[in-house]
Parts: structure tokens; C-alpha cells; sequence
């Protein structure tokens, strides 16, 4: 019996940790689904508690403020969105291909949650060492993909890649005359032309 009633209390701080945590991940979710329903300005912290099926009181044990439960949301779907490449990627070896599938699942994924990247992508100063550091994870890898194709080049065009992307993704996001397909196919296009021509400069 007292063995039993210690391995009960040796759980019992593994089971608050773990409704803690699904409680946190539960207020993530379902700020995700309210802002990309009503928008980022016009979601409140209540919508988020009640989407979630807590207190406002709950909310706050997790998140001092709107901001910052979105900043975690998405540095969470950035880092998802990076296993989602690194998978795609996985038994992929040529840079150019590498290329075409980091562009293609970026882009699809603006046009799966364009609220939250419209947010990110749009500059707002509240936001801009956030943008700043998502930015940072995904040309970490692109320079790693494309170094043993233009070498120490890799580095500069990982970085104007994701710059283009950042643009595309805005124009993408204003519903301008290009559907998403060709924007991808536009991008991804130029991005391979750049690499092939910085390709070939290097081996001069």
C-alpha cells in the first residue's frame, strides 16, 4: 500500500504537467482557428478562452498577453512547417530540387493560413523580430541545401531566396492577378534559373 500510494504521488506532478501542457496546447489551437476566422486585430483573449473551452483566469496561468500566445503559435508552425520540409526533402540530393520543394510547401502553406502569415509577412513593428527570426530558421537550412551547388555563394542567395519568398508570399496574400499555382510556378522558376547561373559562375 505505501508503495502504491508513492508511485501515486510520484505521478501526480506528471499528470498536472501534462493536463498543463495539453491545456496549453489546446489555447494554441484554438487561437489559430479564431485569428484565422476573425483576424489577429479583431480577436479578443476571451474568443481564444472560450474556442478552448477554459477561463479567461486559465488563459492567463499560460499567456500574459495576445502577443504572446502568438508569437508561440507560431514559432510552433514554423518549426512543424520545417519538419514538413525536412520530410519532403528526405532522400532528395540535388540542390535545384531541394530548392523547388522549400518554395512549393512554403508558398502552400501561406495559402493554408494566410491570416497567421499575413501577420508575420506584413511587416507590423510588433512583429518584426519575430518575422526576423522565422526567417532565420528557414535560411539556416537553404544555405545547408544549397552549398554543394554554388558554395560559399550558398549563404547570400539562401538569404535573397527567402526574401523573394517573403514577397511572394505578400503578393500571394493581396490576391493579385496571379492564382497560386502560377506564383509557384513563376518563383520556383526564377529562384532555379539564379541557382544554375551562380552554379556556373562558381565553376568559371
Amino acid at each position: 500500500l505505501v508503495g502504491q500510494v508513492n508511485r501515486e504521488l510520484g505521478d501526480a506532478p506528471n499528470r498536472f504537467d501534462r493536463r498543463r501542457e495539453k491545456t496549453r496546447v489546446d489555447l494554441i489551437q484554438a487561437a489559430e482557428r479564431v485569428i484565422s476566422s476573425k483576424g489577429y486585430h479583431q480577436t479578443r483573449i476571451a474568443d481564444i478562452a472560450t474556442e478552448a473551452d477554459v477561463g479567461l483566469g486559465t488563459f492567463y496561468l499560460h499567456f500574459k498577453t495576445k502577443n504572446e500566445i502568438f508569437i508561440e503559435l507560431i514559432e510552433h508552425g514554423a518549426a512543424e512547417l520545417r519538419r514538413e520540409l525536412a520530410e519532403a526533402k528526405a532522400g532528395v540530393h540535388t540542390p535545384a530540387e531541394k530548392l523547388k520543394i522549400t518554395i512549393d510547401t512554403i508558398l502552400d502553406a501561406a495559402a493554408e493560413a494566410p491570416e497567421l502569415f499575413r501577420i508575420v509577412f506584413g511587416h507590423s513593428p510588433a512583429f518584426l523580430d519575430l518575422m526576423v527570426r522565422v526567417h532565420e530558421v528557414f535560411i539556416d537550412d537553404l544555405r545547408d541545401d544549397l552549398a554543394p551547388a554554388v558554395g560559399e555563394r550558398a549563404d547570400a542567395i539562401a538569404h535573397l531566396t527567402i526574401g523573394m519568398l517573403s514577397q511572394a508570399i505578400s503578393w500571394l496574400l493581396a490576391s493579385r492577378d496571379l492564382s497560386h499555382a502560377e506564383l509557384k510556378n513563376v518563383t520556383v522558376n526564377f529562384a532555379l534559373g539564379g541557382l544554375e547561373r551562380a552554379a556556373r559562375l562558381g565553376a568559371q
